[in-house]
């Protein structure tokens, strides 16, 4: 046994690091935000009356019905919390938080493509853009892929 060398684990690629630290620093940050919507939320009322979103939820209403019983509003389109009147509600908060901590991959893609072409990754830059494209088009909304 003491002739067995030790076997030294891979090294991480720098794009690899690249990606990790700024998708966790924008996941965790869309977090702290989640929480704090929550927090406002719970204190006082926000958009969607509490008490009613939840006895909704929990009998198992529709969409349509929790937004109409108690916002007293069509299900809004797209993203309706980050109007500055809405961004005083703790639930259009926590929903931006919840948007920032949906977007870390697209952040971190995009940095680690910058990293691929400063070390000079070849042919893999090109698969990092593609799929730097599409996760930002899936983010924005202009793409959708259904079953």
């Amino acid at each position: 046994m003491e002739n067995m060398e030790k076997e030294k684990a891979p090294e991480v690629p720098v794009t690899g690091i690249i990606y990790g630290e700024i998708a966790y620093r924008v996941a965790l940050l869309g977090i702290l935000i989640s929480i704090v919507g929550i927090v406002i939320y719970m204190i006082s009322n926000g958009y969607l009356d509490r008490t009613c979103s939840l006895d909704q939820l929990w009998g198992g209403a529709s969409v349509d019905t929790i937004w109409r019983e108690c916002a007293g509003v069509k299900t809004p389109e797209g993203h309706w919390y980050l109007s500055l009147s809405m961004l005083s509600h703790g639930d259009a908060v926590a929903m931006l938080g919840i948007a920032v901590t949906s977007s870390a991959a697209v952040f971190g893609m995009w940095g680690g493509l910058v990293g691929m072409v400063r070390s000079k990754g070849g042919m893999y830059i090109a698969f990092a853009l593609i799929v730097a494209i599409i996760l930002t088009l899936a983010a924005a909304g202009l793409i959708v892929i259904q079953e």
